[in-house]
């Protein structure tokens, strides 16, 4: 029985599709990527733009690729291994290629409950011995900015970096 052409093309195999897929898979293998971080890998392997979309597709309905699911995950690693305020955690959000939308809207979920002056007084409490023996505004300009780069609110790090240092005022004995 011969099959008519246009049913047989539904069995093709497209090499390149293949090809792109296994290098999406082979990525995907080590760690999880945004849709347009396999985008972005795919394009500088030179695949043609066909045979990237249909795999970055094929990769969306197997659920490989979720940037919803992703920026859950980061946010949660991140508050869990190296906390940040919520500017920075967008900004590596963008970065990475997340829909302002769904940034925000994980960022909501994510953080709902989480107190941003608690989570700042805790990453000094842990760095407060670099800060004994300063005088006042140099430890206060480093607190500051060491809350700045990890994206906190500039009212939350000053916040945090005036009760940490009268915490380290009270724990130093009074000459005298």
């Amino acid at each position: 029985m011969k099959l008519h052409s246009e049913s047989a093309r539904m069995f093709e195999v497209d090499e390149e599709v293949e090809k792109a897929k296994k290098v999406a898979f082979g990525l995907l293998g080590r760690r999880a990527y945004t849709r347009q971080e396999i985008l972005g890998k795919l394009r500088g392997r030179q695949f043609r733009r066909r045979a990237i979309e249909q795999t970055v597709q094929t990769l969306e309905r197997l659920g490989l690729i979720d940037d919803r699911a992703f920026a859950r995950r980061f946010v949660e690693e991140r508050m869990r291994l190296r906390p940040m305020g919520r500017q920075m955690l967008a900004r590596e959000l963008k970065v990475r290629g997340i829909a302002e939308e769904t940034v925000q809207q994980v960022l909501d979920e994510a953080l709902e409950g989480v107190d941003p002056g608690g989570v700042a007084l805790d990453l000094l409490r842990s760095r407060q011995e670099r800060y004994r023996g300063l005088e006042r505004q140099k430890a206060l300009s480093r607190m500051y900015g060491f809350l700045g780069r990890r994206g906190f609110e500039a009212r939350i790090a000053r916040e945090a970096a005036e009760q940490i240092w009268a915490e380290l005022e009270e724990e130093t004995p009074c000459a005298g």
